[in-house]
């Protein structure tokens, strides 16, 4: 459903002057060949020998799209991979759309591209196993630890990025291929690119979520519902387990942490913003849900020297998931935290919106749309670039 809404836009307690502009539009084309700076991402993986990145299964970032959308959506999706998409149709959009922007790519990018390996770590909170993916440059071989005294200069270490999922877990191509895209964005994070840890909320190893929904509806309620004292440790332990993970990879700036999140991803943003963490610098949200909001603890007044988050939410208008009052409680929320925040609400829009795959959902609910898409997209990575440099 690519159609061309009207623009609705709302600030929130600060102007961004780089939210104003025309649309990008998007022309759909073939998918393209997978050699796409597959050789040199081959050959990172195979040189990853006694460098400090030692310990995880590295492949080329874009190492997805070799795979049939029919292995993608199948049970354990072939040689021991989760499961990254519900059926063929989703697979397919996603692939499409992920290789159209590996055509349009800069040739300084092409010659870098992307690497990426699962990542289990533990959520020291509750004690759960949770399954991210880790995706960073194929240049960083020797990457230096943050807590290494011997390391560089904080300009040699690079800024991270956490993608919170949606309802239909980590183990999604669509998260993939944003993560791949955001460690090629030299333009917004600089020529060394960044890493990026998809998250994982839920527990989801092997991609259950896309079929088991009433296993999902029970950890959701079980992780979402605030406690008696209007608290989520459950959520606030695996966000924590999220930043610390993050940074203590190699390489990774701990200064400077970043995050995005899809539908349920608004979740553990807004509790990443109640964490009030200073190294935590900006963070997005796209069609985030905020149910439960009113039913949280009474958030304190924001106290100087704690972290000055800058938030940017994006929501559609006709996004049923999103009602009004769940999104100015979060709004109330980020302003009392003393976070710089700002709302970007498109007319005629609804949830969904920024992944081709929900042309293909048959909810009503649900629709892809390329100019909020793309509208939104370039507003969170404007908005990182300021925060970052």
């Amino acid at each position: 459903m690519m159609r061309s809404p009207p623009f609705l836009f709302t600030l929130i307690h600060r102007p961004l002057s780089i939210l104003i502009g025309p649309a990008i539009a998007f022309s759909p084309v073939n998918p393209v060949s997978l050699h796409h700076s597959g050789n040199n991402c081959f050959l990172a993986a195979k040189n990853m020998a006694h460098s400090p990145l030692d310990g995880l299964s590295w492949r080329p970032g874009t190492d997805p799209l070799r795979l049939d959308p029919s292995v993608l959506c199948g049970e354990g999706a072939g040689d021991g991979r989760p499961r990254l998409a519900k059926d063929e149709a989703y697979a397919s959009a996603v692939s499409k759309a992920w290789s159209h922007e590996l055509a349009h790519r800069p040739s300084s990018v092409d010659d870098i591209g992307s690497i990426s390996s699962p990542l289990v770590y533990k959520c020291e909170g509750d004690g759960s196993t949770l399954h991210g993916h880790i995706y960073r440059p194929s240049t960083t071989l020797e990457s230096p630890r943050a807590d290494d005294d011997s390391r560089p200069p904080q300009t040699s270490l690079l800024p991270g990025v956490i993608l919170f999922h949606t309802g239909a877990g980590p183990q999604d191509i669509f998260l993939r291929w944003k993560a791949d895209s955001l460690v090629n964005k030299r333009d917004t994070f600089g020529d060394s690119g960044c890493v990026v840890l998809i998250a994982d909320i839920i527990g989801d190893a092997n991609g259950w979520a896309w079929h088991d929904r009433e296993r999902y509806d029970a950890v959701r309620k079980t992780i979402l519902l605030p406690d008696d004292k209007g608290e989520r440790p459950r959520l606030v332990a695996r966000v924590r387990a999220a930043v610390d993970t993050l940074v203590s990879q190699p390489g990774v700036d701990p200064r400077r942490v970043l995050a995005m999140g899809f539908c349920l991803g608004g979740h553990p943003v807004l509790e990443l913003a109640r964490m009030q963490l200073p190294s935590v610098q900006a963070m997005a949200t796209f069609h985030g849900v905020f149910d439960c909001v009113r039913e949280l603890s009474s958030i304190k007044s924001h106290t100087k020297g704690a972290g000055e988050c800058h938030i940017l939410v994006c929501t559609g208008e006709d996004d049923p998931f999103v009602p009004d009052a769940d999104l100015d409680g979060a709004m109330d929320a980020f302003q009392s935290l003393g976070c710089q925040s700002n709302l970007m609400k498109f007319q005629q829009t609804r949830h969904g919106f920024t992944n081709p795959a929900q042309d293909y959902n048959p909810s009503e609910a649900f629709a892809y749309d390329e100019e909020a898409n793309a509208r939104a997209w370039s507003a969170a990575l404007s908005l990182f670039k300021s925060e970052l440099h």
